[in-house]
């Protein structure tokens, strides 16, 4: 016989009621169909949660870069005596063990210090590596790298082109939708497919995707700061 939550209250409201068993029968089914309920919801809220922590990372590591400016006055890829690599831009932001020699004239040696903080960190110098938190982030892969390039999908500006390697398909799309308002690999400041799309070249071109991914795993770039 179904029960409706009406017929229930009917029941409770009466003088008959419910023995000890039906009632403990009706409670021990509503905890369950709560439980389910908690669970659905709370998995979804994981899922955007961990997209939206995508994006944050990505705009930390532009704020990072716009932080670095502000007290340099020069952009990470020019902060070296050396072109800066897709590594040692990043290397630049994280910590103040690169040698004083290797810093540019005008770069203040006194206030260098990691304006990434949170994030992974191994070896020390230009040869520091930076790793996200998704997927693969924690192992040797999922590393951060930057370098300035034009992105067709944003304009021809030189940006501080952000590459977040083997990132899980799924944050990569909520991390679009989060920055662009909609999921599309090809178009906007965040793209991505199954190659990496930075081009490693100081003031090279970025490689723009031109289908939408399918693989577990996919290389995110980030337009971010504009430096010229």
């Amino acid at each position: 016989m179904q029960l409706t939550f009406n017929s229930l209250f009917s029941r409770l409201t009466s003088n008959k009621g419910y023995t000890i068993d039906q009632t403990i029968l009706i409670v021990a089914i509503i905890a369950i169909l709560i439980t389910l309920v908690i669970i659905t919801v709370g998995w979804q809220l994981i899922n955007r949660s961990s997209g939206t922590k995508a994006g944050a990372q990505l705009k930390q590591v532009e704020d990072a870069n716009g932080q670095f400016y502000s007290g340099q006055h020069v952009w990470p890829h020019v902060a070296l005596t050396t072109a800066g690599t897709p590594t040692s831009n990043i290397a630049v932001l994280v910590n103040n063990t690169i040698p004083a020699a290797s810093w540019a004239s005008n770069v203040d040696k006194t206030d260098l210090r990691n304006i990434l903080p949170g994030f992974r960190i191994t070896g020390t110098g230009t040869s520091a590596v930076v790793y996200h938190g998704f997927g693969g982030g924690n192992s040797t892969t999922g590393i951060i790298t930057e370098q300035a390039n034009t992105m067709a999908t944003v304009g021809s500006d030189q940006r501080m082109v952000v590459q977040f390697a083997d990132m899980p398909l799924a944050d990569a799309k909520e991390a679009d939708k989060a920055i662009d308002g909609a999921i599309d690999a090809t178009k906007g400041r965040v793209v991505y497919g199954t190659t990496a799309c930075l081009n490693s070249t100081l003031g090279g071109a970025t490689t723009i995707p031109t289908a939408q991914p399918t693989a577990s795993l996919v290389t995110v770039c980030y337009a971010a700061n504009t430096v010229n």
